[in-house]
């Protein structure tokens, strides 16, 4: 493995070498939070799509019935064309 020039360190005492530490602690716990965050906004959804206020579901009701009975009166079409 060859090694760079540029990202050999010389430390001359235990203070540099600590605050060094201290440097590369912080960096690996802002990438960390960083993963974490990009993490969460790939496998976990934001809010939900459920309707909110009284209006939206009582809109949603409506919506979902009137394709049930659409699909009920296709059917019966269906039925009695093809009933013969």
């Amino acid at each position: 493995m060859m090694t760079d020039a540029t990202t050999e360190q010389h430390f001359s005492s235990l203070l540099a070498i600590r605050a060094k530490k201290a440097e590369l602690r912080k960096q690996i716990s802002d990438q960390e939070k960083e993963i974490k965050g990009l993490w969460t906004g790939l496998f976990h959804q934001e809010k939900s799509r459920m309707p909110q206020t009284p209006t939206q579901r009582l809109m949603s009701m409506a919506s979902t019935s009137m394709s049930l009975i659409d699909g009920a009166i296709f059917g019966w079409k269906l039925y009695k064309r093809f009933r013969k």
